[in-house]
């Protein structure tokens, strides 16, 4: 099958028996780049005809931002002077800042028993968890850059431009969930037109409501009984629409693109990283890129992204940038 051929949504799961919604098998037996295979030549192309201004605009947090889940380490930061010379030396937790989910960090939950679990391609927690088991690591994504046409739904500038309250950035409610509705109503306002192999980000403004807190604030936030943040709705019609639009990947500028913990037993996060090979960015600084886009009135741009070249790594800082 053709790499950049997407079957029917109705077709999934691929794999029988297997997990809701799984492609696993559709690009070969042997793939480990899942959606990023909708990236040609022709998608990159396409994104680099959408530089007209040569604005470059970064898209990380800094490193060393406090990390949303208490169980995550912060950076540590050290500068080794031989006397004549200084290295640094790092340690961190690759998704205590911006990040990309790699395939072997989110399962398919409870399958196909109950405590049991399945990433893409079928990999099992302990094969994921092994380092010396290499398959579906982060290493592919430095193979295979996410580097292609981008579009930005500004959540945030949608809802004051209709005059609808903004989205909670420390809930999970219906109250703090982007709809698919109003996905769409977003990407029509914004003139976004998705083909296949390009990169989606949607902004909740969750980075504003995380940044300007106290470091007391924060610390707050994690010791939550539930550590809740708003993001896309879950659902069938939000898979099916995220499917048949061919994206490759998915970003934003919340803990887990999705509106976290999931409302329903079925995450985004199981389908889109553990059934589809999708990567999903996380905590992606989008305050600048908002502001650009709409003082030139379009929200489709060129987006570079190289991780770290870690085999088997799970998760990467995203090295990201917007390029318009």
């Amino acid at each position: 099958m053709s790499t950049t051929a997407i079957p029917p949504f109705s077709s999934l799961p691929l794999t029988k028996p297997g997990p809701p919604y799984n492609a696993w098998g559709l690009n070969g037996p042997d793939d480990e780049l899942g959606r990023l295979n909708l990236i040609t030549p022709e998608a990159i192309k396409r994104g680099k005809d959408t530089i007209t201004e040569g604005i470059a605009i970064n898209l990380n947090l800094p490193l060393g931002f406090m990390p949303v889940h208490a169980s995550r380490k912060p950076l540590t930061h050290e500068i080794k002077c031989s006397g004549h010379s200084n290295d640094d030396e790092l340690s961190l937790n690759t998704q205590s800042s911006t990040q990309w989910d790699g395939f072997r960090h989110y399962p398919y939950q409870d399958y196909p028993e109950k405590g049991q679990y399945r990433f893409y391609g079928g990999l099992t927690l302990d094969e994921a968890s092994d380092k010396s088991v290499i398959k579906y690591g982060i290493h592919n994504f430095a193979r295979k850059p996410i580097t292609s046409q981008a579009h930005l739904l500004d959540i945030p500038l949608f809802l004051s431009r209709h005059s609808l309250p903004p989205l909670d950035p420390h809930s999970n409610g219906s109250e703090s969930q982007v709809s698919l509705s109003t996905l769409k109503a977003a990407a029509e306002e914004f003139n976004v037109h998705i083909l296949p192999g390009d990169i989606l980000i949607v902004r909740t403004g969750y980075t504003e409501g995380i940044v300007d807190k106290t470091k007391n604030e924060r610390e707050a936030l994690k010791k939550r009984d539930v550590n809740a943040s708003c993001g896309v709705a879950q659902g069938e019609e939000v898979l099916k629409w995220h499917w048949e639009k061919g994206i490759a990947a998915v970003a934003s500028d919340c803990p887990a693109y999705e509106s976290w913990p999931s409302l329903t037993p079925l995450s985004n996060h199981q389908v889109f990283l553990g059934g589809w090979g999708m990567p999903i960015g996380e905590l992606f600084d989008l305050r600048e890129l908002a502001k650009k886009c709409e003082e030139l009135g379009r929200w489709t741009f060129f987006l570079t992204s190289m991780v770290l070249n870690v085999e088997g790594g799970i998760a990467s800082p995203p090295n990201a940038q917007a390029i318009l």
